[in-house]
């Protein structure tokens, strides 16, 4: 749930006086506030502990008046440390393509900021609460993760910064030196202080083999602290599909992998999602997103694969056929040692949230939803920002959805949530039939996340439409009640 806009402490803006603070109130924010206090009765769920308080209900406490306010672009990670001090991670651009452009990949940095416990910058992080960083010059983080002694890991696609020329799917993105400019993956590590960490990888850089298109460069940490990195090799704009993982050690050292993969051959689909279980074991999944078919039901749907754990050789993989035109969004561990593949599938604007559970080795779970697979309707626009499975093995799933006037005009982003119980099925007391929807605005969903205690900690990201550069949006952080016990 989030925050009317005069509830929120702007940190990077000087303390405005009362008198402007009350600038901000306007009828949506009435409306809203109306809305939160209409929704504190509503039931969280099917099990006790969790269906007896308000899931989205602000804690007041946290920020000023429940949040904290940011100038910043949106984040493209979160992590929590154990100290309970929230880590963001985004890019932000610091120079413009030059003139006579058809686009390319301008000058960018990447951030991490991270608050306290109580919603406030931290300002003993980085400079003043933040580090930036550059590897190549037009970079942008994939992942976060932190390792046990603090360390921050941040995967990165790192380019150099390039102009295309000409307007071709297949034009080159040429260099300021006249050379076709070239991509990698990447780990840069962190200080829990918020310095590069010069004893990770080289001067804290781990590199991969330079990719075209590492898209969603998925990070796991194994129990020992060694690294799992995901990253595409193929092109999805041709529909040519592959996808490469790293390894290193905890130190950012390259671990040989074996460059012939074990039978079966894998799958041709991209890499977006990877889990590293427990017991050390590694699964990968992608698939080839939107693509239209003629008939649904030819998609192939995702591809799950099994990796060794010390070489990242993939041991096994298929398709698993959902049906549809089938978007993974992640892997998600369950209660049960056991995951969980979250995603939606869509034929014509007919989508659904496809919640899809694993056993421990991989093998589907019959007994969950209809063959294995939970669905619940969404409206066609929607995309996933976060999943999250509760001590009760049920489900729940942040998602946006776009609502345009004609002609695709005048957008308007309302959040979706939906829980689903360890069985499949909605949880029907959780709002609507297990959707609970917010209010239509600027205001976009991004992230969330659990604290300690069970509370949520919830990132949206407030969007002026007026704006000519999502770099100057504002990010929202607020604290809800989330299955903490009463």
């Amino acid at each position: 749930m989030y925050a009317p806009q005069h509830c929120a402490h702007i940190a990077d803006e000087p303390m405005r006086s009362p008198t402007s603070l009350s600038t901000l109130f306007t009828p949506k924010a009435l409306s809203w506030i109306s809305l939160l206090a209409a929704l504190a009765g509503c039931g969280g769920g099917s099990s006790a502990p969790i269906a007896t308080i308000d899931p989205l209900k602000v804690d007041s406490s946290y920020g000023v008046d429940g949040a904290i306010k940011l100038r910043s672009p949106a984040p493209a990670a979160i992590a929590l440390q154990p100290d309970g001090k929230l880590l963001l991670t985004g890019s932000r651009q610091t120079a413009p393509l030059p003139a006579n452009n058809y686009g390319g990949a301008p000058a960018r940095e990447v951030y991490v900021r991270r608050l306290t416990v109580d919603g406030a910058v931290d300002k003993s992080f980085g400079n003043n609460g933040e580090v930036t960083f550059n590897v190549k010059g037009s970079d942008a983080p994939g992942d976060m993760k932190l390792q046990s002694n603090g360390r921050i890991i941040v995967s990165v696609y790192a380019g150099e910064t390039c102009v295309i020329n000409f307007l071709s799917l297949y034009a080159p993105c040429v260099t300021p030196a006249g050379t076709y400019a070239i991509r990698s993956s990447n780990l840069v590590a962190l200080t829990p202080e918020g310095l590069i960490d010069k004893t990770f990888g080289t001067d804290g850089i781990a590199q991969t083999t330079p990719s075209e298109n590492p898209q969603r460069l998925s990070l796991a940490v194994a129990a020992d602290q060694s690294l799992s990195l995901l990253w595409s090799t193929g092109l999805a704009r041709a529909q040519i599909y592959g996808r490469g993982l790293s390894m290193f050690s905890k130190d950012g050292g390259a671990v040989p992998t074996a460059t012939t993969p074990a039978s079966p051959v894998p799958c041709e689909a991209s890499g977006e999602s990877l889990l590293r279980q427990r017991n050390g074991q590694i699964f990968s999944a992608g698939g080839r997103g939107y693509t239209s078919y003629a008939d649904p039901s030819l998609h192939p749907g995702v591809c799950i694969a099994k990796h060794d754990p010390k070489t990242g050789a993939q041991t096994s993989g298929a398709w698993t056929k959902f049906g549809g035109n089938y978007s993974l969004f992640e892997l998600v561990p369950t209660e049960d040692d056991g995951f969980a593949a979250v995603g939606t599938n869509c034929v014509q604007k007919n989508c659904q949230l496809a919640i899809a559970r694993f056993g421990a080795e991989g093998a589907p779970l019959t007994s969950y939803g209809q063959q294995s697979i939970s669905s619940l309707s969404v409206p066609e626009y929607t995309s996933l920002t976060s999943s999250l499975v509760l001590p009760d093995g049920s489900m729940v799933v942040l998602a946006n959805k776009v609502v345009y006037e004609a002609n695709f005009s005048n957008p308007k982003t309302g959040g979706l949530w939906m829980r689903i119980d360890r069985n499949g099925a909605p949880v029907k007391d959780f709002g609507t039939q297990g959707i609970l929807s917010t209010p239509l605005s600027n205001v976009v969903p991004s992230k969330f996340l659990p604290d300690a205690q069970g509370r949520w900690l919830v990132v949206s990201v407030d969007r002026d439409p007026s704006a000519t550069t999502t770099d100057n949006d504002y990010v929202v952080v607020q604290r809800t009640a989330g299955h903490s016990k009463p």
